[in-house]
């Protein structure tokens, strides 16, 4: 049975208090039998109308940002306590799962002021996720009876929150965000900068902040920051999220005729959704005015043809291909560059070989940030009683590293049915969900002695 938390209570209370916001809710009672539980109901109907997502993302922004109450949780934490490191898809997949087992709520640090992960880069969408919007329990590539964009232990899912064949990063975000709002105690601004101690106690320092102790450390930090983000100004040379940013707020494009990016990988060609007009929809543009008239991609990996992409990439990103050849008057918008690019930037511009750009995305990637004590070098593969990996172990103390910067190895699952030979399978969230699931269904709990 589904029993809300003091921070669910609080939204759904907030949100019947006002009537603009409660119409969402109020329709999913006329269905509310259909759901596990009334609150399950509720939280489905304020998913999907968008004046009740603003004011729920609202209080729970409000309720995690108060000084008092992470003061409060630091202060009172104790040193039997389970601590996340990050506030991401795999965060919320630990915390919820741990707290179905029947162990205490985790305490969750996120260093940014916004709580979700890469998909909460920003509260307004801007891109699509890369699997399928499908009903079901979680899955794996290639199970057509499942879900995909499940995690596991959450509220609701995201095939709760709309109907698009491919859901948009904020669908995610709110769905993650409502599993830490019920399994787990948050607290933003919180950078944690070193983790020492041994197999039985760990002290967590955290920038300007006093430090912690705990028995048990899961690094769930996703993905990292962006390789290249000491090259971008800010202006007119811009990381993926950055870019990202931008496309949240009103006329994202304005002023942008000539654009370069840099990269071939999802986040390249989300970028490139974005600037055809194919990604989704800014709060403020019109084609008569922010209209990007080419775009060059530099990348050594990609197809140059529309042929060419229909059969080397996969059907999430087909519309892509149809602008690599010229529309009916001759025009042809996107070119894929076969070569490296560095940008040289500009006051008010960029340069890529001579060519002047208004604007250039780096999608190049990303690497960790380092926490003295989590090297990544000091863990080994840990594995359940099915001998699958399922997480990072620190060598000598109680820390796993989970989901995508865990660096899991293929599974023969994984060559047989097909998913090892995308190789950014490699780092993708929902492969690795059930992973950070099985981990925390499996460690023991954490007493005093």
């Amino acid at each position: 049975m589904f029993e809300p938390s003091t921070l669910i209570n609080l939204l759904l209370s907030t949100i019947a208090s006002r009537p603009a916001a409660a119409e969402g809710m109020q329709a999913a009672m006329q269905r509310a039998a259909e759901f596990p539980s009334l609150k399950q109901a509720q939280l489905t109907g304020i998913a999907l109308d968008p004046a009740s997502r603003a004011v729920a993302d609202e209080v729970l922004d409000t309720y995690w940002a108060d000084e008092a109450r992470q003061a409060e949780l630091l202060l009172n934490a104790g040193d039997t306590r389970e601590v996340i490191v990050g506030s991401g898809f795999h965060a919320a997949t630990y915390a919820a799962i741990r707290v179905l087992s029947g162990f205490p709520k985790p305490l969750v640090l996120e260093r940014g002021n916004r709580v979700g992960g890469t998909f909460a880069m920003t509260a307004s969408p801007t891109f699509y996720l890369n699997s399928r919007n499908r009903p079901g329990g979680a899955g794996l590539a290639g199970d057509q009876g499942t879900s995909l964009n499940y995690l596991p232990g959450a509220p609701i899912q995201a095939a709760n929150v709309s109907m698009a064949e491919y859901q948009t990063n904020t669908d995610m975000a709110f769905v993650i965000r409502l599993a830490l709002a019920q399994f787990a105690d948050v607290v933003t601004d919180a950078e944690v900068i070193a983790v020492s101690g041994d197999e039985r106690d760990v002290e967590i320092e955290i920038r300007d902040r006093r430090a912690l102790t705990a028995r048990r450390v899961i690094d769930a930090r996703g993905m990292g920051d962006p390789v290249d983000q000491t090259a971008a100004n800010g202006t007119s040379v811009l990381t993926f999220v950055q870019f990202m940013q931008r496309m949240a707020r009103m006329w994202p494009l304005r002023g942008l005729r000539r654009v370069a990016v840099v990269g071939g990988g999802d986040s390249g060609k989300c970028a490139v959704e974005s600037l055809l007009g194919i990604a989704p929809p800014p709060a403020m543009a019109a084609a008569a005015l922010d209209h990007v008239d080419r775009v060059d991609w530099y990348s050594q990996t990609l197809p140059n043809t529309c042929d060419e992409w229909q059969e080397q990439v996969r059907g999430r990103y087909q519309a892509i291909g149809r602008y690599l050849r010229p529309d009916r008057f001759g025009v042809r918008r996107l070119t894929v560059l076969d070569r490296q690019a560095r940008p040289v930037p500009l006051p008010t511009a960029a340069l890529i070989d001579g060519r002047t750009y208004d604007l250039v995305i780096l999608c190049t990637g990303n690497r960790e940030v380092g926490i003295d004590g989590l090297a990544e070098r000091s863990f080994s593969n840990y594995t359940t009683g099915d001998d699958i990996p399922v997480a990072g172990k620190h060598v000598f103390r109680p820390a796993y590293r989970v989901g995508p910067h865990a660096q899991l190895p293929f599974t023969g699952f994984d060559y047989v049915n097909g998913i090892a030979e995308i190789p950014a399978n490699a780092v993708s969230m929902f492969r690795t969900a059930t992973k950070t699931a099985a981990l925390a269904a499996s460690l023991p709990g954490i007493t005093e002695n």
